[in-house]
């Protein structure tokens, strides 16, 4: 919710910024900065104003943080239009793109462990909202 007393200026541009804030959102499922838990959002919108952003989530498609990092730049004029993040989106490639922290012996390791797990027919316990 905005403010009435704050002067907004809504532009295009600013709707790609939230677009971004929206996509680390996607991928850290928490509101950015802790907003609905921090009673100081005049102190959240200073760090915004002085360009403190979120971090990217670990084993996030690198792609995808640098689509998102470019919508929420401070300059608008350096933000991309809705056309080019729909082509962004459309070119992820959603294998080897991955910002992963482990080394590769725990990627391994991990890999051989899935490979080696049953994969059952039975779909039953698979529902959205156990999440």
């Amino acid at each position: 919710m905005l403010d009435p007393k704050i002067p907004y200026n809504l532009t295009k541009k600013s709707d790609i910024y939230s677009m971004g804030v929206i996509f680390w959102q996607l991928t850290s499922c928490s509101s950015p900065f802790n907003f609905e838990k921090r009673k100081d959002h005049a102190s959240i919108t200073l760090d915004i104003l002085n360009g403190v952003r979120e971090e990217p989530i670990p084993n996030t498609n690198v792609k995808f943080i640098k689509l998102y990092q470019q919508c929420w730049r401070h300059e608008q004029d350096e933000r991309p239009d809705a056309n080019q993040i729909v082509s962004e989106l459309n070119e992820i490639d959603s294998e080897n793109n991955f910002n992963f922290e482990e080394n590769e012996n725990e990627k391994i390791k991990i890999v051989a462990e899935l490979k080696s797990e049953e994969i059952k027919d039975d779909f039953s316990d698979c529902h959205l909202s156990n999440y």
